[in-house]
């Protein structure tokens, strides 16, 4: 029973999870207003005709649209602000480079992005041709050991080991870092253990694994036997990974979507020639305040309304108000 809930339920659970919650967070971001133009930005700014710009100019202070999907895709896919990431210590009075970080973060992602690719051997029949060239590629340096070992994953679990370790060992490090930062590096961490477990030391039936992959696209469970058949160490492996997938709405690692509205890095440095209107206020040209709780679009009839005694008190004084110098 246990093992049908987790091979044949709790996948779909899980998935449902995730794609309700990640359709969510993207509604409430997408609804956020944007008062202000932040881009943040380290290069020329487009100005004068004469202050030319270079291709690098372009990217790391973008003046369109353009500019700024460039930008953007550095930022997904090479980790532009983690690359540029310095760090100061003020009692020393310096500034270290900090691009290890970097080289570890971009490690691990995309390691774990050929992880993953690798696994659709297991729900497509016939495996596509690209799923078995990177898998030969993968395997190709480890092809001296019996079965050939998969580069990415050890990779992946060093990468993993440096990322987790500055966490608990450095003090700045460790005062930021919350319980869920660990909770989610814990659970990586025993998905990464427990598949190369499952590969080199406690080996399982690979068909009943692809039966079962196989069983969950086209809907279509097997049968108990082959459930049975498997081994334990795989519905742990399993279990972990639906854990993951149903926690990543909740999670930090909803940046792979949150990045694409951070108004930092997806806005146009352009406010120079072009004008940034608030979300919050429509109409700008119609002052609005907020009364009691709810807003109030001010013009001048309501202004004096408001304030009729003490408008009508100034007049007497000698002091003459005109609208338009409200």
């Amino acid at each position: 029973m246990i093992e049908f809930l987790i091979a044949c339920v709790l996948p779909y659970v899980a998935f449902a999870i995730f794609i309700v919650g990640t359709i969510y967070r993207v509604y409430e971001w997408s609804k956020c207003a944007v008062p202000l133009k932040i881009p943040t930005t380290c290069a020329q700014q487009k100005s004068l005709n004469n202050l030319k710009r270079t291709i690098w100019d372009r990217i790391d202070c973008p003046s369109n649209k353009f500019e700024t999907f460039v930008r953007m895709l550095f930022e997904v896919f090479l980790f532009r602000s983690l690359f540029r990431n310095t760090k100061y210590y003020i009692e020393k009075q310096k500034q270290n480079d900090t691009r290890w970080l970097w080289l570890f973060a971009i490690l691990f992602h995309y390691c774990l992005l050929i992880i993953l690719i690798r696994h659709l051997r297991f729900f497509t029949n016939p495996v596509p041709g690209f799923v078995q060239f990177l898998d030969f590629l993968d395997s190709a340096m480890g092809e001296a050991f019996v079965p050939p070992v998969y580069m990415t994953s050890l990779i992946a679990l060093a990468a993993l080991a440096f990322l987790w370790g500055r966490r608990i060992f450095l003090a700045k490090e460790r005062s930021i870092s919350l319980p869920s930062d660990h909770l989610i590096l814990g659970l990586m961490a025993g998905i990464l253990i427990s598949g190369i477990t499952m590969r080199y030391f406690i080996k399982v039936d690979v068909a009943a694994v692809k039966e079962v992959a196989l069983g969950l696209v086209t809907f279509h469970p097997p049968s108990p036997e082959v459930l049975h058949s498997i081994g334990w160490i795989f519905y742990v492996h399993l279990f972990l990974v639906c854990i993951t997938i149903a926690y990543l709405p909740f999670s930090k690692v909803m940046h792979f979507a949150g990045i694409w509205f951070s108004t930092t890095r997806n806005m146009p440095n352009n406010n120079r020639y072009e004008r940034h209107i608030n979300p919050w206020d429509p109409n700008p040209e119609v002052p609005i305040l907020v009364r009691e709780g709810r807003a109030v679009k001010l013009d001048w009839n309501k202004y004096y309304e408001m304030y009729k005694d003490q408008l009508d008190e100034i007049e007497e004084r000698g002091c003459v108000i005109k609208p338009e110098e409200l």
